[in-house]
């Protein structure tokens, strides 16, 4: 498992050669479907590929990486922290592996054909780098392949139908119809040695962890209602599924919905009066009160001052009700 934390990711940074990769520039666009979100690929021709890269990890180094802090990812992750995901991380494996896929199989136009909308209107663009192996002189192994993604979720594209581009000629300004690439050297996603990094909130989108998590919501409230330990679980349905507590359930805690539901009903009351949560008449979870469905779902998902069962110490969210 390799260390999620900022250190790692500065030192990694700083011992890359960029010029020892393969590069691709490669744009994307997005649709969605019922199967979730599909991104296509193209590459388009580039020139002094390191040198944008060069710019892209300078800038991770001397400005995103002094005001945050690399974590292990959570959707509910404040700005200041970004969140960081092993490669074969279940959450994120199978849209990684897609993402090279389409990359290293991109089809090359023309820059003219992203400008003009022949090629479909890019949502963003990557810089894909391969380092090959580097084997001794007997052809073995001494350090394996290295792969670097940058990602940037915007279209660097602007056409002349969109504003009016200019030129120098000689001494005087004159209109251009060639396509401008108005680049910045941010960066939404970085995927850097078998470790992903999401730097801004919205590339989540196209990595479908938001529709992820929706359904991971969905699967944890059917083992509830199977439990049979909330008693309005249609109210407890509409808040778990309403915007901000819908992402809790990556860490839904099952051991302590299997804790709850083996409990008599006097050692049920004793247990989840310390956080605030009432039984009703037929001795389950009262979830009529929207507030205390906030707080039976903090404590299904471990967001209480200590884990409930001992184990470890955990975040700190819930408070029992005054």
């Amino acid at each position: 498992m390799p260390n999620l934390d900022t250190q790692s990711l500065v030192t990694a940074l700083q011992s890359l050669s960029l010029k020892d990769y393969d590069w691709k520039f490669c744009l994307y666009g997005a649709s969605k479907s019922r199967d979730g979100v599909r991104l296509s690929w193209n590459a388009c021709e580039m020139r002094d590929i390191p040198r944008w890269a060069e710019q892209m990890t300078r800038l991770l180094l001397e400005k995103t990486l002094t005001e945050r802090t690399v974590t292990d990812y959570s959707p509910l992750l404040p700005k200041e922290e970004i969140g960081a995901l092993s490669q074969g991380d279940a959450q994120i494996r199978d849209q990684i592996g897609d993402i090279l896929l389409g990359v290293t199989g991109a089809e090359t136009k023309a820059p003219e054909d992203f400008a003009n909308g022949a090629a479909g209107r890019p949502v963003g663009y990557a810089f894909y780098g391969l380092c090959p192996a580097k084997k001794n002189e007997d052809g073995e192994v001494y350090e394996p392949a290295r792969e670097l993604l940058f990602l940037r979720r915007t279209n660097p594209f602007i056409s002349g139908a969109k504003a009016l581009l200019c030129t120098g000629q000689g001494d005087a300004i004159a209109e251009a119809q060639s396509p401008l690439l108005k680049f910045t050297p941010q960066v939404d996603f970085l995927l850097l040695d078998g470790v992903c990094y999401l730097i801004s909130e919205g590339i989540g989108k196209d990595l479908e962890l938001e529709s992820r998590a929706n359904a991971v919501c969905a699967r944890r409230l059917a083992q509830i209602a199977e439990a049979d330990v909330v008693g309005s679980y249609e109210q407890l349905e509409f808040t778990a599924l309403g915007g901000k507590h819908t992402k809790k359930f990556l860490d839904f805690d099952r051991e302590i919905l299997a804790h709850i539901a083996a409990l008599s009903i006097e050692a049920r009351i004793d247990f989840l009066s310390a956080y605030g949560i009432t039984l009703d008449k037929d001795g389950k979870m009262d979830s009529a009160d929207p507030e205390q469905c906030e707080m039976i779902i903090d404590l299904l998902c471990g967001r209480t001052c200590t884990d409930v069962l001992g184990r470890l110490a955990v975040g700190v969210n819930i408070k029992p009700r005054e």
